[in-house]
């Protein structure tokens, strides 16, 4: 009787180990189930960087202060968050403004642009400037009003001027929201102009009316002699389909505005 309790007790002993052992087993499974799943670069609500470059954190990125226009830096400071972050793609993807090559251009040196923003900003006539000691932020208005303002950048000392591919670019998002694609869905001439003021094509907005695509592979473009070389124009002509199916060049006169590149006029 003593030698079948004791062999009682050991088999009690070993389930009892066992369920003991079986109990932290799933108590790691569990622990590992719900382990942190990696974070996505932006967080859906506060629209923040979540991986910011150089252990700085993006609630850090010092703006300079603009007097008379206090909503400049706020609009600045998520864009300067993602310039930080280091996602080229998503900052580029996010501000579709500006020609896609160009933004990467303009954004590449990092360190001059947060050295710039970190300076106080002055309210120009057309647009807001932080100058650095390399690199000068230029901010129009209608960025300033997105919330998530996306800002030209160019060498201090020097001139933000049309480029080819800024006039060409231009064009694409004009004759995309004429054919009902718009290259955002935000991107109305309310919110963002693109004829310029007083201009032929500001008075006549229904000059392509019908149209239903574009060439964009046959489109070209030239630059033209201008008074100011500082401030060039560009002729960018282009395919436009009407809606019989036929292909017909349209020329469009591209030039410096109050709120930057815009469309002055239209032949066909």
């Amino acid at each position: 009787m003593i030698k079948i309790t004791m062999r009682a007790v050991c088999v009690l002993a070993a389930a009892t180990a066992c369920a003991v052992l079986t109990a932290c087993g799933s108590d790691n499974a569990q622990t590992d189930s719900s382990a942190k799943q990696p974070i996505s670069h932006q967080d859906a609500t506060s629209g923040e960087s979540q991986h910011p470059a150089s252990g700085q954190s993006p609630a850090t990125v010092p703006i300079g202060e603009v007097s008379g226009n206090p909503k400049a830096a706020s609009a600045v400071q998520p864009w300067a968050n993602d310039l930080v972050g280091g996602d080229m793609d998503r900052l580029v993807g996010n501000c579709w403004t500006i020609e896609p090559s160009n933004a990467r251009a303009m954004y590449a040196d990092k360190d001059g642009i947060l050295a710039a923003l970190a300076q106080p900003g002055a309210d120009g006539q057309f647009a807001v400037l932080w100058k650095g000691p390399v690199r000068t932020v230029s901010l129009r208005r209608s960025e300033i009003a997105s919330g998530y303002a996306c800002p030209r950048v160019y060498a201090t000392g020097a001139r933000d001027t049309l480029t080819d591919g800024d006039a060409r670019y231009v064009v694409r998002r004009y004759l995309s929201r004429v054919i009902g694609k718009p290259v955002n869905q935000d991107d109305i001439e309310s919110k963002y102009r693109l004829a310029c003021a007083g201009s032929a094509v500001d008075n006549n907005p229904d000059m392509l009316s019908g149209s239903t695509g574009f060439l964009e592979g046959e489109m070209s473009s030239r630059t033209l002699a201008s008074p100011d070389p500082q401030a060039p124009k560009h002729e960018v002509t282009v395919p436009v389909t009407n809606s019989a199916g036929v292909n017909q060049p349209a020329v469009f006169t591209v030039d410096y505005g109050s709120e930057g590149n815009c469309i002055s006029n239209i032949t066909r």
